[in-house]
């Protein structure tokens, strides 16, 4: 089955490398979840973090407009996450600056890029959160810090570095502290493997089953876990034999 103008990415690769149903509702069934405040929290506190590593705002600045950014994500709406936001934005801030005294104003933020690979039929689409000439650095917004990184996000980070050529650090920040993580070299290429592995198997796939319909009936759909809202469970559960 061929899926037009179908690229690769992280989290495409980690969807497929974690439950395929997830992967084959995300992109072939049609459906646009809609932005969560987690989500949304996300968003801005990397928006608050990058108002003090490229303009020197103020702690005070930070915080007024990282809160604006997450109230107009949602048209106003409030939510648990809204209060926190911003002190995520200054911990992310502040643990990228005291982890990396040297490092001056990022070179690229957001930076889309498009790789192809030799084994693979589809490209691979990267965006990275900061970098500097020697580092990406990508941050995390949570409500729990961890005490190590996740496995999808070194995954992620891991193929970012790999194809991008510079070395990769992963920094999360909840309201209350903070924690960053620098992987090392032999980290990044077995999860790099992974991944590249996650995408070939994907393509074998696609190229294999014939219909949409077929791919459900191979798959069984498993709605466990976080990544799933509970408005795209009950959407999956509902029209996933139809």
């Amino acid at each position: 089955m061929k899926i037009n103008e179908y690229r690769h990415s992280a989290s495409r690769g980690n969807d497929w490398y974690n439950n395929p149903s997830l992967w084959v509702y995300r992109n072939l069934m049609g459906v646009k979840s809609e932005t969560t405040a987690r989500m949304g929290m996300g968003h801005s506190a990397e928006f608050g973090c990058a108002l003090g590593l490229f303009l020197n705002r103020s702690d005070k600045d930070i915080v007024e407009y990282t809160t604006k950014h997450m109230v107009d994500q949602f048209d106003g709406e409030w939510f648990d996450e809204t209060d926190k936001v911003s002190g995520i934005a200054l911990n992310l801030h502040n643990a990228i600056k005291e982890h990396f005294p040297d490092f001056k104003v990022p070179h690229l933020f957001q930076r889309y890029r498009r790789h192809n690979l030799d084994i693979l039929e589809h490209p691979i689409t990267t965006v990275t959160d900061f970098e500097w000439e020697n580092m990406i650095v990508d941050t995390k917004a949570t409500l729990a810090v961890p005490s190590k990184p996740r496995e999808d996000h070194v995954r992620q980070q891991s193929l970012y570095s790999v194809l991008i050529g510079k070395p990769a650090t992963l920094v999360y920040a909840s309201h209350k502290k903070s924690a960053v993580f620098e992987l090392d070299e032999e980290t990044i290429m077995k999860n790099y493997e992974t991944m590249v592995s996650s995408f070939t198997s994907l393509e074998v796939f696609m190229r294999t089953v014939p219909n949409i319909k077929t791919f459900k009936q191979m798959i069984p759909l498993n709605t466990d876990g976080f990544k799933w809202s509970e408005v795209d469970r009950e959407y999956a559960k509902a029209n996933w034999n139809n």
